[in-house]
């Protein structure tokens, strides 16, 4: 039987380990690298940062990848490529990834609170989903009506340095709990941070609205009883009414709702404050 290829260790690569799982299959490490330095020092960060997802992971050598490229099932590729099977989402629902939370680091500030992760924005993207991540993001005042609703906690990825000034007005504006920002220090900005490290962030959440990117993925593979609104933008690759869709019909509550720039982001807003009564 056929391994599932990963080549990085963002979001697409945890539904490809997600889907894996659903079908008792390996997933074999094949970086986009042309040398045997990179190749091999780049298959070591991301066994380390997907080992915590699924153990059934390998590498090979820098000599076996044309092979394991050949013998393999890229899951990834067929997604951006627009050749991607839709019942492989309904494999996924059905399904889950279980990974240890033994000894990983807390989030004490949302225990025992009422959190939900708060994604207007997309201020990093990979740029191979069909959208760059601005035509992926909105106007927070989109999600104005959420002001005051719970503890809102930021799950957008964001340059430390780069970004700060945009997010320190984001979290004023809407009280955001920032991971990093005043407990854990070391997560703060999330991308390149181990993904493990949030395991216990969200384990806290009640519910997610937002932007779809890494955190949804992780959201559905490991904690798909969390309810969710995914606002996505209708260019892109996924076709996210099929994820909806999938996920409804195994019980949970998974709404996605699509946007692009012909929307009209009053009634937007209403659809998504509307659909956040189902959450609950």
């Amino acid at each position: 039987m056929k391994k599932i290829i990963i080549s990085s260790c963002f979001g697409h690569e945890i539904m490809a380990v997600a889907i894996a799982k659903s079908m008792n299959l390996s997933v074999v490490i094949v970086p986009n690298k042309d040398n045997a330095d990179e190749f091999n020092k780049e298959s070591e960060n991301i066994l380390v940062k997907m080992l915590p997802f699924y153990s059934a992971l390998e590498t090979v050598s820098f000599e076996e990848k044309e092979t394991a490229l050949a013998e393999g099932w890229d899951v990834v590729r067929e997604l951006k490529e627009g050749r991607f099977d839709a019942s492989l989402w309904f494999k996924m629902a059905s399904s889950r990834l279980t990974p240890s939370f033994e000894g990983l680091r807390r989030y004490r500030q949302l225990e025992d609170r009422f959190n939900v992760l708060f994604v207007p924005q997309k201020l990093k993207s990979d740029g191979e989903c069909g959208v760059t991540a601005a035509q992926q993001s909105l106007n927070p005042q989109v999600l104005a009506f959420m002001k005051g609703l719970a503890n809102l906690v930021l799950g957008q990825h964001f340059h430390k340095v780069n970004d700060l000034e945009t997010v320190e007005a984001l979290a004023k504006e809407f009280d955001l709990y920032v991971p990093g920002q005043t407990e854990n220090q070391e997560v703060f900005g999330i991308r390149g941070v181990a993904h493990a490290e949030y395991f216990n962030m969200y384990r806290n959440l009640d519910a997610s609205v937002g932007i779809a990117g890494t955190h949804t993925w992780i959201m559905l593979a490991l904690f798909p009883e969390i309810p969710q609104i995914i606002l996505f933008n209708r260019n892109g690759v996924e076709n996210w009414k099929d994820i909806e869709a999938a996920y409804q019909k195994a019980g949970y509550r998974i709404f996605c709702i699509g946007f692009d720039e012909n929307s009209d982001m009053g009634e937007l807003s209403k659809e998504i404050e509307e659909t956040y009564k189902k959450l609950f």
